[in-house]
């Protein structure tokens, strides 16, 4: 193998390689990035056995060949190197020397048969969509899925393809639910894929990265992205996503708007001499305005008031302080809508802007 290419193309897919990556594998090649020369381009592969990343550059091809080589040690490499010069790369042996102005390089590396194929499913259904679009959907729901590995389907995202013909995104934690959802301009099968998290996270980065229309492909045990000249797969957690529908509230009568920004803020303040781990405070709703209260087993307490659109009876509800934080920073308007009950129901917030958003918010008994 010999290729010279970009030093920048090749950095950021290594760096997208890299995310992939797992740094202590019990199988040592997987931390390892796949080099494999096409034609004018080199092909670089990165996998963990569950999510996969193949991602091309355009490349001078001296002489054709495979290798794989540490990604860690790759990546840090080529952040060191002039960003303006070429990068000239060739196998000896089986060490893979890397050259750029006066810079010298010699890595280690192992041979490509050992390295696994990143699989693709034929069989699956294709949708189209804008990748900002999609990016967004997700940041708006992946905060609230659950860290919890024993319950292992509640820890990545639901992606949905409805009768209606929309694309819906779902995640909870069994305290909270996001739920997004997009028309899509195609008529496609429904169909349900929980996505793993890291998969999930990926999905985002390179849509975040890649302008333009994404290839969303699922079928019943991977998922497949396609962005440009990138593509990831993931397998996808084997288990049935709760019943996202039942858990939005359908009767909360009450309904109040606040300022976003200003929730937020005092949300923040409270939350200093509120319990570290609970993250509980009281909400008091009466008409015309919100106080939020917190306290400590210290005996600290803190409460502040902020203007409130609301006309309906008074209420007080519980509530983790950190769950509606994490609602409010995906919002992007001005105010929030918030729907009630009780004070032992659960609430629904949306953006007043944006119907496309629902958050759920189980209440806390304190």
């Amino acid at each position: 193998m010999h290729i010279t290419l970009s030093r920048m193309d090749m950095l950021q897919a290594v760096q997208r390689c890299q995310n992939i990556v797992e740094r202590r594998h019990t199988v040592p090649i997987l931390s390892n990035i796949c080099l494999n020369t096409g034609d004018n381009e080199l092909v670089m592969t990165a996998t963990d056995l569950e999510v996969g990343i193949r991602t091309q550059g355009a490349a001078t091809i001296h002489q054709a060949g495979r290798i794989t080589v540490a990604a860690r040690k790759l990546f840090d490499v080529l952040k060191e190197l002039n960003a303006d010069a070429d990068i000239d790369i060739e196998l000896d042996n089986a060490f893979l020397n890397i050259k750029s102005g006066r810079s010298r390089f010699r890595l280690a590396t192992m041979p490509a048969d050992d390295f696994p194929d990143v699989q693709e499913d034929e069989e699956s259904s294709s949708i189209h969509i804008d990748g900002a679009d999609l990016a967004t959907m997700i940041a708006s729901t992946s905060f609230a899925m659950s860290n919890d590995e024993t319950r292992k389907y509640l820890t990545g995202t639901l992606f949905e393809i409805d009768k209606q013909g929309c694309l819906n995104l779902a995640a909870t934690d069994g305290h909270r639910l996001a739920l997004t959802r997009a028309s899509l301009e195609q008529t496609v099968e429904a169909s349900q894929s929980i996505v793993p998290r890291k998969a999930v996270m990926e999905i985002r980065k390179l849509c975040e990265d890649i302008p333009g229309q994404v290839t969303l492909n699922m079928s019943d045990r991977q998922i497949r992205l396609t962005a440009a000249s990138h593509m990831l797969t993931s397998k996808l957690i084997d288990a049935r996503f709760p019943s996202y529908e039942d858990v939005i509230p359908a009767n909360n009568p009450e309904i109040a708007i606040a300022d976003r920004n200003g929730l937020d803020q005092i949300l923040r303040r409270i939350m200093i001499v509120a319990n570290e781990f609970t993250h509980d405070v009281r909400l008091q709703i009466k008409p015309g305005e919100l106080m939020v209260f917190s306290h400590n087993t210290d005996q600290e307490q803190a409460e502040e008031s902020i203007e409130l659109d609301y006309n309906g009876p008074e209420v007080e509800i519980g509530f983790n302080a950190r769950y509606i934080r994490d609602v409010l920073s995906v919002m992007h308007g001005d105010t929030v809508r918030i729907s009630l009950k009780d004070g032992l129901s659960p609430v629904l917030l949306k953006e007043e802007e944006d119907s496309a958003a629902s958050f759920v918010i189980m209440p806390m008994r304190i």
